[in-house]
């Protein structure tokens, strides 16, 4: 598993949603952002949630209404919404695909939204290497994304036929390779290893999968 700290990120939704729903995320990045900001000018000895709603610029009434800690505000993570997102991604896939392609288009779009803002991205990455303990939260936000993807695929193909159990093994196996041959796209990008752009080792995996 790498050590950059990121979870899905659906690149189109935040255009589409209603204006409530997106100044709720752009609050959550936001405090996100700061709470990485300053872990990275002062350390995690000064980390406070008074500082981190201090620079995000709301109250600390306001930040745990989105974090319950200091550490949650660092993963950056909403479990729920998280979910919600890549169920939703799945569902808006053609029917003729096959788990791999689902994964494929979903690890492309993830790699699209990590793009948008890779300041951010390299600031988690650099914490979850210096802090284990972060590390180690942000393996259980892809433990969760990758059941979630699992289980929407696998409710996909048992709702387009009746699936024996030795299907549904099937389909589950298949996803698993597909997201491990993500990680090992973006252990090679975060390595610099390969002589490619970050989607081209999406689809090198891909085609080596």
């Amino acid at each position: 598993m790498t050590s950059v700290a990121d979870h899905p990120v659906l690149v189109d939704e935040d255009a589409n949603c209603g204006l409530r729903e997106r100044k709720k995320r752009e609050t959550r990045r936001a405090i996100h952002r700061a709470a990485l900001e300053l872990a990275s000018d002062s350390g995690m000895d000064a980390l406070t949630v008074d500082a981190i709603a201090e620079r995000a610029g709301v109250s600390p009434r306001t930040f745990f209404n989105y974090f319950p800690a200091k550490d949650d505000a660092l993963v950056g993570a909403d479990p729920d919404d998280d979910v919600d997102r890549l169920r939703r991604f799945v569902a808006s896939r053609p029917d003729t695909e096959s788990p791999r392609e689902v994964v494929h288009a979903l690890a492309l779009d993830r790699v699209a939204g990590l793009e948008l803002d890779r300041e951010l991205w390299d600031m988690r990455r650099e914490l979850t290497q210096r802090e284990p303990a972060i590390g180690l939260r942000v393996l259980g936000v892809y433990a969760r994304a990758d059941r979630a993807v699992v289980e929407a695929l696998t409710e996909r193909a048992r709702a387009a036929r009746a699936l024996p159990l030795d299907d549904e093994f099937a389909v589950t196996v298949e996803t698993y390779a597909a997201l491990g041959a993500f990680r090992a796209a973006v252990r090679a990008h975060l390595s610099g290893s390969q002589a490619a752009t970050f989607a081209e080792l999406v689809d090198r995996a891909f085609a080596i999968l």
